[in-house]
């Protein structure tokens, strides 16, 4: 079996997505989520403590990819914690590579026109999508959808069987990993 890994990081609600390909070619997915739990005044050590839980968390599933897919860093109002968010997402990139497990860098927005078939899909609308490619996959929120998107676009990358519409081979991705050519 191969695997390829969405993950839609947050500090708060993980999606992680997978997809796995069997030896005749069939290809499944499935999709789940890992919380955690802060308070806006924690102490460092507390911040500290409760992302290396997160990273531990969210590579244990992502560990056996052959790929992972996960969305690129953004700024702004609406992406709380910046400076825990953005540490989260390097420690994991981080505890990745150094597993040799290839990551895929992929903007949300990308993600959105590729899936959506518009770059600002609102969640409705992702929704919606993934459960058109994956009707028998239980989705049961919006980090699911997303992450489960991300590793739809990798199997897509990848040549893999899955329901391929051409905008799901249009995808301008933020970094595409230079050993990826070993997992395809």
């Amino acid at each position: 079996m191969r695997w390829v890994c969405g993950i839609d990081l947050s500090l708060t609600s993980t999606g992680v997505g997978i997809i796995v390909r069997h030896a005749d070619g069939d290809c499944h997915a499935a999709a789940e989520t890992v919380t955690s739990k802060g308070k806006r005044a924690a102490s460092l050590r507390d911040r500290d403590d409760r992302i290396v839980t997160l990273i531990k968390d969210v590579v244990h599933h992502a560990s056996v990819a052959e790929l992972v897919v996960i969305e690129g860093l953004f700024g702004g109002h609406a992406a709380g914690s910046m400076l825990d968010r953005s540490g989260a997402w390097w420690f994991v990139v981080n505890a990745l590579h150094r597993r040799n497990i290839p990551v895929a860098v992929i903007a949300a927005s990308s993600a959105k026109l590729a899936i959506g078939g518009h770059g600002r899909a609102d969640k409705a609308v992702m929704g919606a999508s993934l459960t058109r490619l994956w009707p028998d996959v239980l989705v049961k929120n919006e980090d699911e959808s997303d992450a489960l998107a991300f590793a739809h676009l990798g199997a897509v990358a990848l040549g893999w069987d899955v329901v391929t519409l051409e905008r799901h081979k249009s995808v301008k991705w933020q970094d595409w990993p230079t050993n990826v050519e070993e997992v395809a």
